[in-house]
């Protein structure tokens, strides 16, 4: 986990979250994105989780665009 991260996960033990469920990928997506964290995301967790992510419609599309030009 990166600095920027350890700022914005401040409130879990981030040893703890298993970024295999589903789930809590999507927790962690959500909270990175609404953060303005990029760092260390994967263009294949933001295609694959893009449409269940509760972000800024603005962004969300700003991503979709990005992911389908760099396909």
């Amino acid at each position: 986990m990166n600095k920027q991260s350890r700022k914005i996960i401040w409130d879990y033990d981030f040893r703890k979250i298993d970024l295999r469920k589903p789930e809590v990928k999507i927790w962690y997506l959500n909270r990175k994105l609404r953060f303005g964290d990029l760092l260390g995301l994967k263009k294949i967790d933001l295609k694959k989780y893009l449409p269940k992510l509760d972000i800024n419609p603005s962004l969300k599309e700003l991503l979709k665009n990005y992911l389908k030009n760099r396909a």
